[in-house]
């Protein structure tokens, strides 16, 4: 069975939480995640997945297929970030970048915490509405819209 399932890390104060199905969880409270991990920093994770219940070990058994990720540093903004398995759209598969096209300075460098991980401004967005909308798609529709994906490069 096809589940979306999201995983979450805000950094101040420390929360996190591994794997809770999205309808579940709902769009009020994903949102609200998204705007903590926006303000504090930390990442919003999720993934299209198969999932099977395996008798076995007693609990589901998660097959990734997809995943839409949200890495953000409160001082800088937010890197967003698909992961699509093979499929019609995209044979070989494909990993997609949200792009800043207003960015001033895109190929300035700007090291996110706490990894100390370096990115170009021009994968750097400050706008939360836009993660929201983005966000939105995924919940309601388990992908990007068309209008979406021609932000991602």
């Amino acid at each position: 069975m096809i589940l979306y399932v999201c995983s979450y890390v805000v950094r101040t104060p420390f929360f996190s939480e591994k794997r809770i199905d999205l309808k579940e969880m709902g769009w009020e409270k994903l949102s609200n995640i998204i705007k903590n991990v926006f303000s504090f920093g930390g990442n919003v994770i999720i993934h299209k997945t198969d999932a099977d219940y395996s008798e076995e070990f007693e609990r589901l058994a998660y097959s990734d297929i997809d995943s839409y990720s949200m890495v953000c540093d409160s001082r800088y903004g937010y890197l967003f970030g698909c992961s699509i398995s093979e499929n019609e759209e995209y044979p070989e598969g494909t990993y997609l970048r949200l792009v800043n096209k207003i960015a001033k300075n895109p190929d300035e460098i700007y090291i996110f915490e706490p990894h100390e991980d370096e990115w170009k401004a021009k994968y750097i967005n400050q706008d939360l509405e836009l993660a929201l909308n983005l966000f939105k798609d995924i919940y309601e529709y388990g992908e990007l819209s068309f209008e979406s994906k021609i932000m991602f490069k």
